[in-house]
Parts: C-alpha cells; structure tokens; sequence
C-alpha cells in the first residue's frame, strides 16, 4: 500500500521478552496443569492459543482431527487432548463443530486464563497447533516457541518467517484440514524429533525474536539514519 522505493523500507520484526517469559512458568508447571486437568504425562497435548474467531481457523483444525479419529495412527497410540485457550465470538460455533464430530472427549476449552496459566499450558504441550487463516505476527507462536515447541502452522501473515518446515515444525496452507492432518501425524510419529525441533524453536527466537536482539537492530538503524542525514547536511553546506 506505501508502495516503497528500492532500499526504502526496513523490516523488524515483533519480539518477546525471554526473561518476562521465563519467569512465567516452567517445566514444573506444565506437569502441574496437567495433573490439575486430569491429563495423564504419556498424553499428547496440542495446544492452540488465541481470540475464537473465525479467521483462527479453529473449525480447519477441528475437521483434521475428526479424521485423524478414524485412522489408526501415531497420534492415539499414547491418547491425546486438544487445548484451546482463548475467549471470543466463535466459541458456541466450536462447540457444536467439536460435539458434531464426536471429539468432546478429547478437547479442553479453558477459555481466558491468567499468563502463568497460559505459559504453564505452553509447558504442558507436546505440540503448539496454529492453523489460522489470516495472521500478523502471531505473538503466540513466538511464546510457544520460546518454551521450546515445535508448531504445526498455516502459511499465513508472519508465521514463515518463524516456522521453518523440517527445522522447527510444519507448514500447511490455511484452510487445509487433509493437509493439517497430515503434518499433526507426523509430528506425532516421532516424540524425539519433536523434542529436538523444540530446541530449534528457542534457538530461533533468541537469534531472531528476543527484544535483547531487536532492540540493537533499532539502535543501528537509527544511527544508520542519523548518520546518512548528517551526510546529506555536509553535503548540502
């Protein structure tokens, strides 16, 4: 829409705070919420975060799992629960389509929860699912990562430029749900992979998404602008 010149426009992206995050909660909250939910520690957690709204494509990711509940694969070997957290218009709408697809059993609405719940959530996870339509930043896929998830994500707004399909999770295109089904699949395949693509998730955000990195990226850019506009200013003399 700015329609920019060559070289004109500099993009940072949006970051987190680590220590903020880490002092949220810990490897031992995550098997406190678990325990506090009734979830058994074998079973597999995917966790979605976010305002229940339509775009989330929280229906998408509801009809890939009602079709992983017909296939004998990876994902009900050890059980597993879907945990959405998050309020929003298009709760009842969920509801009926988790109730129509005989999944109640296997799904967790918290609704709003405070941040040290929803960190200890992300510590509870075995997979942070994200399978929206449209997307910004996605401030909750940096968090995810940031307590060491691997994702399953649609290629939406700034999701690529932090899931790194084979490195840290999956990519799928929104409003899949074959598709979606069959990334979540082969993320279950594998726990230990799984563990290793968690590392790789923190990796990313401490090189890549920390504010300890971006703030130095502001510094140099404004000192790169003040420097070339004090150039100008000789120049012009």
């Amino acid at each position: 829409h700015l329609h920019p010149r060559a070289g004109q426009m500099r993009t940072i992206p949006n970051g987190i705070d680590l220590v903020a995050v880490g002092g949220l909660a810990g490897p031992a909250d995550g098997r406190l919420i678990r325990e506090r939910h009734g979830l058994a520690s074998s079973e597999t957690i995917l966790l979605s975060v976010g305002r229940l709204e339509y775009n989330k494509g929280l229906d998408v990711l509801t009809d890939a799992l009602a079709r992983i509940t017909h296939t004998d694969g990876p994902l009900g070997r050890h059980g597993w629960r879907w945990v959405v957290v998050g309020g929003g218009p298009f709760k009842a709408d969920l509801e009926r389509a988790i109730a129509a697809r005989g999944l109640a059993s296997h799904v967790l609405l918290t609704g709003r929860v405070t941040d040290p719940d929803l960190h200890a959530w992300y510590e509870a996870a075995t997979l942070f699912v994200h399978p929206t339509r449209y997307e910004g930043s996605s401030l909750v896929t940096l968090e995810a990562m940031a307590h060491h998830k691997p994702i399953v994500a649609t290629i939406a707004g700034g999701l690529p430029d932090k899931v790194r399909p084979g490195v840290n999770g999956w990519l799928v295109e929104p409003g899949d749900p074959a598709a979606l089904a069959m990334a979540i699949e082969d993320a279950a395949a594998d726990r230990l992979r799984l563990i290793a693509m968690g590392a790789k998730s923190r990796q990313i955000v401490e090189a890549e998404f920390a504010w300890s990195v971006l703030v130095d990226r502001y510094l140099e850019l404004y000192e790169e602008i003040l420097l070339r506009q004090k150039a100008q200013g000789t120049r012009q003399k």
